[in-house]
């Protein structure tokens, strides 16, 4: 029954996403699976398979090209198991240490400190909460297991390092000073964050972000830096109420986070990030969810989180995203200048918060630019 209901939504998937002239190879698969589950049992074909077939064969919305990352250490940093190396390469030289080698060391420290894994490993109580997840004779198990392992290795190495998260600030205000565009969106999302809770308003307003974040978000994303693009993403969407009652792009349409979050993610794919089967948006979803299989981050999210009618917008959005950056559109973002409250200007150089940052991210999101 189950799998006779995939088959249709992969069906409709299909039929709303495909390009003129296709043939209907992949539709047809989905409509025999419905009439007969036993025929996807058989391993004919997989759901992700299924999914990652669709997406190679055309692309939804025309031919994507990817920018790859120009820099040694961003490639290291995006197929890296574990974060401490990047902590290490600052810590052996931190007063010649360049702006990328003081943002990575701060997402490091980010990603680990103050959630057990930084100072104990993964503990017995959370082994036994994921063993518990995994069912009798699922052939996925073995695939959960080894994505549960990759997941939480990220932040081995740490047990005994005394890191805060002023010590992620603080690295972060450096890099930004120094002009790396990831940190300009972190010290950004910081200062908003540090705001956010002294404020005593209430609403929307209250929590809107002020023209001096504006502007670092927008000097970020000028860069098309993907970790900058990820960034910003979880800020606009997630963290403030930047974009509430906006209307946005070209043609002006009404802000949706769960049209704009998945496009946020999906752009910075775009730039360079790692949206391959080993991004921790997909390791994750595999672990956690049982959902492996899936070969890049897109084709999880478009069979795995999201609507079709939300996939096509946040297709639409992720293009917006892009054209607005490249031509500095930014009023097409709800970034403009204007669009903030007035506030005490504040600069990278000299921000630093208390040990309680709180970055709220989405759903199966992992660490920034990761």
């Amino acid at each position: 029954m189950i799998l006779g209901v995939c088959g249709l939504v992969v069906t409709a998937a299909w039929y709303f996403v495909r390009p003129e002239g296709s043939t209907d190879s992949i539709a047809s698969a989905a409509v025999k699976t419905a009439a007969n589950p036993a025929w996807n049992a058989r391993g004919v074909i997989t759901l992700p398979e299924m999914a990652q077939k669709v997406l190679s064969r055309s692309p939804s919305i025309g031919p994507r090209s990817v920018v790859p990352l120009k820099s040694a250490l961003a490639l290291a940093f995006e197929k890296a198991i574990q974060l401490k190396p990047f902590y290490d390469r600052y810590i052996a030289n931190p007063e010649g240490a360049d702006a990328e080698t003081k943002y990575f060391a701060a997402v490091a420290i980010e990603a680990c400190v103050g959630r057990a894994r930084g100072s104990q490993g993964v503990t017995d109580a959370e082994r036994e909460r994921f063993q518990n997840r995994l069912k009798q004779n699922d052939p996925n198990n073995v695939q959960r297991v080894e994505a549960f392992n990759r997941v939480t290795a990220q932040c081995e190495g740490f047990a005994g390092i005394n890191i805060t998260a002023a010590d992620a600030a603080r690295l972060y205000a450096e890099a930004a000073a120094a002009g790396n565009p990831g940190a300009k969106i972190a010290v950004a999302a910081n200062q908003f964050n540090e705001q956010a809770r002294a404020t005593t308003a209430r609403g929307v307003d209250a929590r809107r972000l002020t023209e001096d974040q504006l502007s670092l978000v927008r000097d970020g994303l000028a860069s098309g830096d993907p970790f900058a693009i990820q960034r910003a993403g979880q800020l606009l969407t997630w963290n403030s109420t930047q974009l509430v009652d906006r209307n946005l792009g070209a043609a002006g349409d009404p802000f949706t986070p769960r049209d704009w979050g998945a496009a946020w993610a999906l752009a910075a794919c775009d730039r360079g990030a790692n949206c391959s089967a080993d991004a921790l948006r997909v390791l994750n979803g595999c672990a956690y969810q049982g959902a492996c299989g899936y070969q890049t981050l897109e084709a999880y999210m478009q069979f795995n989180e999201l609507a079709p009618n939300v996939y096509l917008a946040t297709q639409q959005n992720r293009a917006t995203i892009l054209d607005a950056i490249a031509q500095g559109r930014w009023d097409w973002l709800g970034i403009a200048a204007g669009s903030g409250r007035v506030a005490t200007a504040t600069t990278p150089a000299t921000t630093t918060l208390g040990p309680r940052t709180t970055v709220v991210r989405p759903p199966g999101s992992g660490r920034p630019g990761g």
